[in-house]
């Protein structure tokens, strides 16, 4: 068991330990970049980009010239959205504020550590004064255990109530996510594909409802969204999923049979109603992207799409859900979610369910 400071990829990190998993979170981001089993295969299931990315604080305005954005310079793994999920408003933008919020471009501070015999955990947080909020997350775990628990809080630092949106952009890349290989699961009922141009070409069809898994393919066919297939060479999209409202627990899961590695999310199906499933096979050519990324992100949150505050804001609600939430003057928010990680033989082919119980969670594997 032990927290440490360390580096990753050339970007410092925090590594916590359980003596069966060990986590890395940027400084630069907050980003939740590796997980890997210390017993079993060694895969990090999350996106590593292909391009070299830096930390906020040594991006320039001269590196949007290689980078495009300060977020894409910054960006992998678990990346949190705060404040709002998706691009500016046009004002915004001109002003100087990024897609997806402060968070992922601020520089994160450890807050406090705590190592025992038994347990560990690992608080850090940030500051967004655009926003005007305060932001904290605690990581924490038990020896041996294959469950991460997260809490996070955020305080509002104004005298007024603040609308906001947030996601847990949640993105896995190769080796763990193989195209025809790697399935997801989730309890999601109503789908809705994006609702205008999100990519070129798309494999769905835009503004359209569904049912998952079957999602609408842009030729009229029926898509298996559980996976991105092999014979789908180049695409860009992205869907909403709603979670089942008769749970109280809300869960996806990410299986590659192959490599013997499952990842799973479990949160409060109230705290984020949605999840939005972000498929990148290969589709965008500009920089830093350049045709070469393969990534896919389920992304829980609570508004459906990645539109802004503004918009979101405007819609108002979306398949009976409010798409943002109100952050109370000088108040104080919080949420937790669980995040699992194991082995799992090549006969699991996906998760059928899974299951709170006293000593973590059931899982109802598909064979």
């Amino acid at each position: 068991m032990n927290i440490q400071s360390g580096m990753l990829n050339g970007r410092k990190v925090w590594t916590l330990d359980n003596d069966a998993l060990t986590l890395g979170m940027t400084q630069g981001g907050g980003h939740i970049a590796s997980l890997t089993l210390n017993h079993g295969p060694a895969v990090n299931p999350f996106w590593v980009p292909v391009w070299k990315t830096v930390e906020p604080w040594r991006y320039r305005a001269a590196d949007a010239k290689r980078y495009d954005s300060k977020l894409l310079a910054t960006i992998c793994g678990h990346n949190l959205c705060l404040g709002w999920f998706g691009e500016p408003s046009e004002e915004e933008a001109k002003a100087g504020m990024p897609c997806h919020g402060e968070a992922p471009v601020s520089r994160w501070a450890l807050r406090k550590k705590s190592v025992t015999a038994r347990k560990a955990s690992l608080t850090c947080g940030c500051e967004l004064p655009v926003a005007q909020m305060a932001f904290e997350r605690t990581l924490s775990t038990s020896k041996g255990s294959l469950v991460i628990g997260v809490k996070e809080k955020i305080r509002n630092l104004s005298k007024r109530d603040l609308p906001y949106t947030m996601c847990q952009h949640v993105t896995v890349g190769p080796p763990f996510l193989e195209k025809g290989v790697t399935v997801f699961d989730m309890p999601a009922t109503k789908g809705h594909t994006f609702p205008g141009a999100f990519g070129d070409p798309q494999r769905l069809r835009p503004d359209t409802a569904f049912t998952w898994p079957k999602g609408p393919g842009r030729r009229g066919r029926k898509v298996d969204m559980r996976t991105i297939a092999a014979k789908d060479k180049v695409s860009s999209d992205f869907s909403t999923q709603l979670m089942d409202p008769a749970r109280e627990d809300a869960w996806f899961a990410a299986v590659n049979p192959k490599l013997g590695v499952l990842l799973a999310y479990v949160w409060k199906r109230s705290d984020y109603p949605w999840i939005g499933n972000w498929e990148e096979n290969y589709g965008r050519k500009g920089k830093p992207w350049a045709g070469k990324s393969l990534t896919r992100g389920m992304e829980f949150a609570n508004t459906p799409f990645p539109i802004g505050l503004r918009n979101a804001v405007t819609m108002g609600t979306f398949q009976g859900e409010p798409t943002y939430g109100w952050l109370p003057a000088r108040g104080t928010v919080t949420f937790e979610y669980s995040i699992v990680m194991m082995a799992v033989p090549d006969t699991v082919k996906g998760v059928r369910n899974i299951e709170p119980d006293p000593k973590g969670f059931v899982f109802d594997m598909i064979a």
